[in-house]
């Protein structure tokens, strides 16, 4: 028998220094927030001595430009930034290890609802005296426990053992770096942020002793469970990713909501009354940006009622999203089935955008990847239509000349020839005024340099004057689509079409004049590549960059490569993507799903 097996009675002979002094600690820090709550409860919120001293003592202070960098750190250390850092290194972790990995994620929420449940109900007026607030800073408790479990799981990721002292020291550092701000702020009392500092190292001792002990226990052997896959109630989890932005859509009036659709819906009116198109605007100030067809394509839905149109509109994008996962992603549906697949996307800021404004993209997303993915019906039917409804994926057309698709670029053009004419005939007052004014005037889509334009173009301009930005975005446009038809047509000949059709998906975000947050569901086209070469932590990776907002992330913290981040993306998939997906980017969308699914090795028949 192993001695280490071999235990006697407990005593102090036998207890290491850490076991004693550990549960001390944490028993003397509840005592401390005990009484802090104690004695703020018994003034009925009312400020300490201490309090006001510090307030005054910040009120006196010229803080200028310590204002944005507090409002930084804040971002930094609480804000949006903490679960996606934790979440990528839990993820990634979980793939090398074990499904448990993924526990941390879910302390910091427990901890954070904890907290919130703890001292909702104690509430007192604020420093300025203008909003209410709770007692226990809530950021300053969440960058304790937060940045402690970020640590701990750094040291797993990197198979090493966690050691306590560097845990609490970044912890303790960046939650009293929270604390000050949101004390400089404005936004808390000095008690509140103590409070929260002393509550975020109770949950973070606890969290870290609960980690501990389910280390401890043998690690299962983990796989999915077959219901996740096959059974109905697995839709149950899309259907509550949909339900928040369906609610939201709910609680506002008709007229207000969906705002993109409400520019399809009036400019199917005008079409429908012979009118001028481009001069039409919503009650928004949004003017009608598309060819002359998609307004033709919109005319039906003009003569229902606003509210009707809109919950079809609704309930056909969310068809659309589950008939793209099996046709765009259908490696990562082999892996890890539909619901989940369904609700990844879902997730995904770019379907949330189109959900929350009615945007027409996944729609075109799907007619592409149907034509070149599962090349369903004729030959260039998807791609053609796609093309004359908005012009963005005209970046196809390149790669079907020089891979010499002969019959799929005739039958490209056919559509896109017969539909734009059929557009322009049926509505001629608006056909003159596209071709000769409205098509070029990029100043119909709003300020082109916000942080959502995630083009190359918006990228520019937001670094340089505008006459520069506009130069140097002409001559990377030529330069990226020559780069990524060459890079789609060396992956069409590797038998490789998914990589073909993911790198022109990013191409057409990369060079459009403007790439909106709701464009980038383009984006969705790569991931199916790097699934079927089995580059699973970049697929986790590629999935958290389309999920966290970094356009508004990165322009809150005033930082412009963080704003970039997504475009940054498209621009990098145009020049790596074939290099990642070329070991094992052969995966033929007709094979049948595997239990343990593996791209298919045949090379896809002749698509001339």
């Amino acid at each position: 028998m192993d001695s280490r097996e071999v235990r006697g009675p407990v005593t102090l002979a036998n207890v290491s220094r850490s076991q004693l002094l550990r549960p001390a600690a944490v028993g003397l820090a509840i005592a401390w927030a005990a009484g802090l709550t104690a004695v703020v409860a018994a003034r009925n919120g009312a400020p300490l001595d201490a309090d006001i001293a510090v307030r005054d003592l910040v009120a006196a202070q010229d803080r200028g430009d310590g204002v944005r960098v507090a409002l930084a750190l804040t971002q930094l250390g609480a804000g949006p930034v903490l679960y996606p850092v934790l979440l990528v290194l839990c993820v990634v972790t979980a793939v090398r290890r074990s499904a448990r990995e993924i526990l941390p994620v879910l302390a910091l929420a427990a901890g954070q609802v904890l907290e919130l449940v703890l001292f909702a109900t104690l509430r007192r007026p604020g420093p300025e005296y203008i909003l209410e607030v709770t007692f226990s800073s809530g950021r300053s408790a969440a960058a304790v426990l937060g940045w402690g479990l970020v640590v701990r799981q750094g040291y797993r990721l990197l198979s090493r053992s966690p050691k306590p002292g560097v845990i609490w020291a970044t912890a303790l550092a960046v939650g009293a770096v929270v604390a000050g701000t949101r004390v400089y702020l404005g936004m808390h009392w000095l008690s509140d942020a103590v409070a929260g500092l002393i509550a975020g190292s109770v949950l973070l001792a606890t969290a870290l002793a609960a980690l501990s002990s389910v280390d401890r226990l043998p690690a299962p052997t983990w796989r999915m469970p077959a219901w996740l896959k096959a059974s109905p109630w697995a839709w149950t989890i899309p259907a509550a990713a949909a339900a928040l932005p369906i609610g939201l859509l709910l609680a506002s009036p008709p007229d207000q909501r969906l705002k993109d659709f409400l520019v399809y819906h009036g400019a199917g009116a005008e079409a429908g009354n012979g009118m001028n198109l481009y001069d039409f605007r919503t009650v928004f100030d949004m003017p009608f940006t598309y060819p002359p067809f998609a307004a033709l394509v919109m005319e039906p839905l003009s003569r229902m009622p606003l509210g009707l149109a809109q919950a079809l509109w609704t309930l056909a994008t969310l068809a659309a999203v589950v008939a793209l996962a099996p046709v765009a992603l259908r490696p990562v549906v082999d892996r890890i089935g539909m619901p989940l697949t369904v609700t990844a996307i879902l997730l995904t800021s770019p379907v949330r955008s189109h959900l929350r404004f009615g945007q027409v993209g996944v729609f075109l997303v799907l007619l592409v990847a149907l034509d070149l993915v599962q090349r369903k019906g004729f030959k260039g039917w998807g791609l053609g239509l796609a093309i004359a409804v908005k012009l963005t994926p005209a970046v196809y057309l390149p790669w079907l000349f020089v891979s010499r698709k002969g019959k799929r670029l005739g039958g490209t053009l056919a559509w896109v020839v017969g539909s734009t004419v059929l557009g322009l005939v049926l509505l001629w007052p608006s056909a003159g005024d596209y071709m000769f004014r409205a098509s070029r005037d990029t100043t119909r889509f709003g300020a082109n340099d916000i942080p959502g334009n995630q083009s190359v173009r918006g990228m520019l301009l937001r670094a340089l004057d505008p006459h520069t930005a506009e130069t140097a975005w002409l001559v990377l446009a030529v330069l990226l689509v020559a780069v990524g038809t060459y890079q789609a047509w060396r992956c069409e000949r590797a038998g490789n079409r998914l990589a073909a059709v993911g790198v022109l998906a990013a191409l057409s975000v990369a060079v459009s004049p403007i790439s909106w947050v709701h464009h980038l569901v383009w984006l969705v086209l790569p991931i199916s590549a790097l699934a079927a070469a089995h580059r699973w932590k970049l697929v986790a990776a590629w999935f958290a960059v389309l999920v966290v907002s970094f356009p508004s992330l990165g322009h809150g913290l005033g930082w412009g490569l963080l704003t970039n981040v997504q475009g940054l993306t498209a621009v990098a998939a145009v020049f790596l993507l074939p290099y990642l997906t070329r070991a094992d980017g052969r995966y033929d969308a007709s094979c049948s799903p595997r239990p343990e699914p593996r791209p298919c090795t045949t090379r896809p028949a002749s698509d001339s």
